[in-house]
């Protein structure tokens, strides 16, 4: 037993240096390749998306709510006021131009500029306050043209998955500021007040913008097709197509 015993051990210290040799040299061939992959990924890029169902439109600095009575998740709604007029309104989606800067294959930091067209007809109800179900007479067109949204954010993006530097999954967060642009056809006449606060007559209109990305996906390596689901100013689902270099 005693032969056993001194055989094994001599065994193990002859394999001793055997496995540290082929430890370092895994160690060394992975610390390799992440390198080749630091070295090779593209630091730079631009792209274009194209999101349904923004939402734009929070607070408005000083004073009121910036878009109060525009409707969130809808690319179609209407809005009644208490001075007998409503509006109705279509929503083109959220267009998009970015850049971003990797600093390695994981991390990234950018920035982006977005549009976000709504077209709104005010009509004019006949009969003024009279209730809706007592109307006999056509609604007019009081006014019509579009409320213009440009939004500009810094954003910050993780890439968590990789496979063959052709698929690669991520999340993200943008924070910035949207200004809105209001075709004077639609403004009204003066301040009135709504449940959310004072709704001005002021052409332009500033308010926080946000959008958070909780899953990405990229498909390519150079040329490459994304698609998104987040929620806030660019949509709730995002499609679109970067270059990188």
């Amino acid at each position: 037993m005693k032969k056993i015993y001194l055989l094994l051990t001599a065994a193990f210290l002859l394999c001793l240096p055997y496995t540290t040799t082929m430890a370092q040299v895994l160690y060394k061939a992975k610390e390799k390749k992440k390198s080749e992959e630091n070295r090779s990924f593209f630091k730079h890029e631009v792209g274009f998306s194209i999101g349904v169902f923004p939402t734009i439109g929070f607070f408005n600095f000083g004073g009121g709510w910036a878009f109060t009575g525009d409707p969130m998740f809808k690319h179609t709604d209407y809005l009644e006021r208490d001075n007998g007029m409503y509006e109705n309104m279509y929503c083109l989606g959220s267009y998009s131009f970015s850049y971003n800067y990797r600093f390695n294959p994981e991390h990234s930091i950018g920035a982006s500029l977005s549009w976000v067209g709504k077209h709104i007809d005010t009509y004019w109800i006949y009969g003024g306050k009279i209730p809706f179900a007592t109307y006999t007479e056509p609604d007019t067109v009081n006014g019509s043209g579009w409320k213009h949204y440009f939004t500009l954010q810094v954003n910050y993006r993780q890439t968590y998955y990789r496979k063959n530097d052709k698929i690669s999954l991520y999340w993200g967060i943008a924070a910035g500021i949207t200004l809105c642009v209001i075709d004077k056809d639609i403004l009204p006449k003066e301040t009135h007040y709504t449940l959310f606060g004072p709704v001005s007559n002021t052409k332009y209109r500033f308010a926080p913008a946000m959008q958070l990305n909780v899953l990405g996906m990229e498909l390519g390596g150079k040329n490459v097709f994304l698609t998104e689901l987040g929620i806030g100013t660019q949509g709730i689902l995002k499609i679109g197509y970067r270059y990188k270099f």
